[in-house]
């Protein structure tokens, strides 16, 4: 799976967990469950740079084989750390909604 939201990738490596789920309406939603430490950083850092509101190109690649392309907005952006194991896992949102 790769993740291309407007020029920012972002990061994946095989251990990792992530979901996109497309919906009717042209919405998708993407959730993200990140554990490794340079991985985390490098998610964190992507994410940051998105902005909530702005318009942007994607292109997401899934293990299925399927990808979705096109222009839309960033319409919910979340992040945290939640402590797992002794140490921490990277939790994350973003829901995109198609623009005409």
């Amino acid at each position: 799976m790769s993740l291309r939201i407007g020029t920012i990738v972002i990061p994946r490596s095989p251990n990792e967990r992530y979901k996109v789920d497309g919906y009717g309406s042209g919405q998708i939603a993407i959730r993200g469950y990140v554990s490794s430490e340079e991985i985390r950083k490098l998610t964190v850092d992507a994410l940051y740079h998105l902005k909530e509101g702005s318009i942007v190109d994607i292109e997401i690649s899934t293990d299925e084989g399927k990808v979705l392309t096109g222009t839309y907005r960033i319409n919910e952006l979340s992040w945290r750390n939640e402590p797992k194991d002794g140490g921490y896992e990277l939790m994350f949102n973003i829901g995109l909604q198609k623009q005409q």
